[in-house]
């Protein structure tokens, strides 16, 4: 069976059914983020241009999964904290890791609006920023708000693509591949220049000892 006829038989398919499906697979994406949930979301918007899907129902859909999904990640933060906070009330120092960690607090929630209206173009680490949202104590209320507007702006970027494509699935698909690939090169040199600031301050910091 070839690309057409599957494009075909999907599109044939209860709306009610499909949109489901789009919002568990946005859902998924934020619980489980090796979870392809943008290609997901890249074929709804294609069965617009292709199957004559409802556009209003589809991106609704989608919308409803991200959303759904961040929130259950900020819950996830919020209760990882108050477990630390229970540990601590009953004697238990946190570890020099989690110290680390919880040492971060003042400066994710300074960077947490812009970390958080951008979430949505960084693939694979979108779910552990809400849930460092729910751990440091961002309010909930801002974490949906960036969230959903983050969630907005890409998802009509992805919708607008596939309905523009129309039937060339190959070509959105692998443009979705690139700027992925892209993005996770930019941060590998991210981290290897902070690697390699931290290794230089620390020489630095050895020569004048």
């Amino acid at each position: 069976m070839g690309l057409e006829a599957i494009l075909d038989a999907i599109a044939a398919q209860p709306l009610w059914l499909g949109a489901l499906a789009l919002f568990a697979a946005a859902l998924i994406e934020y619980v489980f983020p090796p979870f392809p949930g943008d290609a997901i979301c890249l074929f709804g918007a294609f069965l617009v241009g292709h199957g004559g899907w409802s556009l209003p129902v589809v991106f609704a859909a989608v919308l409803a999964g991200n959303v759904a999904g961040f929130v259950a990640d900020y819950r996830f933060g919020v209760w990882m904290r108050r477990r630390v906070a229970r540990r601590r009330d009953a004697g238990r120092e946190p570890s020099p890791r989690l110290q680390a960690v919880l040492g971060l607090e003042e400066r994710f929630r300074t960077r947490a609006a812009v970390t958080l209206l951008c979430n949505r173009f960084l693939p694979g680490i979108r779910a552990f920023l809400f849930v460092g949202a729910g751990f440091f104590g961002y309010p909930a209320g801002r974490t949906v708000l960036w969230g959903t507007l983050s969630a907005l702006a890409w998802n009509g970027l992805i919708f607008a693509a596939g309905v523009e494509v129309g039937l060339n699935w190959a070509e959105l698909s692998t443009l979705l591949e690139r700027y992925t690939a892209v993005v996770w090169i930019l941060f590998g040199l991210l981290a290897a220049g902070l690697l390699l600031r931290w290794w230089l301050r620390r020489r630095r910091a050895r020569n004048a000892g």
